[in-house]
């Protein structure tokens, strides 16, 4: 067998006295309390890996300049815009508890104002693809990141910079490239190199203030109700910053430098619609060290529904019939 089984495991009596276990008991065998993730009796994420831990991932940003009337059709109330420069990223995650995968997203700075005035600030994720379903659950369930499976490439390579600007033991290739396709559709590429130009940063960046906000849904099986919760995590977690950037592997590409940057919006996926109007500011690209914590719900919301509005803005689709997300771009529903 490829698992060693004992029917103590419960009681852990089979442990010397003082050890700490270094997995917790199979979720069949835990109280209900202390499951946290479907499925019951093979969960994709489990709560051996909770906070979520990464070293050294390698983060590229590609910063953009988008006009705040487009931000705000993507962006949900009660949140409000605070800033029209964009963090449009990839990264590489090599050693995390969850394994090695790639991601990508859009960070866009955001505010919320509570009942008691407290203004609480934060970057906003509206989209974000990976490429492993582990990384999706435990992202999405516990704190509402809009995370869906993609295919993603990240690849840095070349004879690392001419000039020296970076330590050889740091220094990245002088040449990148990225790419996330979903579903049969080209979604994002770009092509470059390094010139080591300056970059604007987002606001957000370095800043102990500012965490990240997450929107979740969650809807009963009947569909009559949707809780809406927005929930936030701190960006300080015992007394330090969560991320941790490795300040010597910065790299940075200017537009000039940015020899391709093609996005476009597909049947499934609106990201490129309501981006198409970004100026490209750069990249700046670095290493870094995360802890992803539990989060705080901030703000609530309850949406019920009655039987009649149900079959006339839920029940789109018509049996053994393609619908809209196949005939696109004509939508058959007004």
């Amino acid at each position: 067998m490829g698992m060693y089984h004992d029917a103590r495991i419960p009681g852990r009596d089979f442990l010397a006295p003082g050890a700490r276990p270094e997995v917790p008991p199979l979720p069949w065998e835990r109280p209900a309390r202390d499951i946290i993730c479907h499925a019951y009796a093979d969960p994709v994420f489990d709560n051996d890996i909770l906070p979520l831990t990464y070293t050294n991932s390698r983060w590229l940003a590609f910063i953009l300049e988008v006009p705040k009337s487009d931000l705000e059709k993507i962006v949900p109330p009660p949140l409000k815009v605070e800033d029209t420069k964009v963090e449009f990223w990839y990264v590489d995650h090599n050693h995390t508890m969850l394994g090695p995968y790639y991601e990508m997203g859009v960070t866009i700075a955001c505010s919320y104002t509570d009942e008691n005035g407290r203004k609480w600030l934060g970057g906003y994720y509206p989209y974000m693809y990976l490429s492993q379903d582990s990384a999706i659950f435990a992202g999405r369930e516990p704190f509402g990141f809009p995370k869906k499976k993609a295919s993603i490439r990240i690849l840095e390579h070349g004879g690392g910079f001419d000039r020296g600007e970076l330590p050889p033991e740091t220094r990245p290739g002088k040449y990148f490239s990225v790419y996330m396709e979903r579903r049969g559709y080209l979604i994002h590429t770009a092509t470059g190199y390094y010139d080591m130009k300056p970059v604007p940063p987002p606001i957000f960046y370095g800043k102990t203030e500012w965490g990240r906000f997450n929107m979740k849904l969650t809807t009963s099986p009947d569909l009559k109700k949707t809780e809406w919760a927005l929930t936030y995590l701190h960006s300080l977690w015992q007394g330090e910053h969560r991320f941790q950037l490795r300040a010597n592997t910065i790299a940075t590409a200017s537009p000039d430098a940015i020899r391709t940057f093609y996005l476009q919006a597909t049947p499934f996926d609106n990201m490129g619609e309501y981006l198409k109007n970004a100026k490209l500011l750069g990249l700046i690209a670095f290493n870094f060290d995360l802890i992803i914590p539990p989060a705080a719900t901030v703000w609530t919301k309850t949406v019920t529904r009655t039987d009649d509005d149900i079959k006339k803005h839920l029940l789109y689709s018509k049996a053994y019939q393609y619908t809209l997300r196949h005939d696109f771009p004509i939508p058959r529903y007004p």
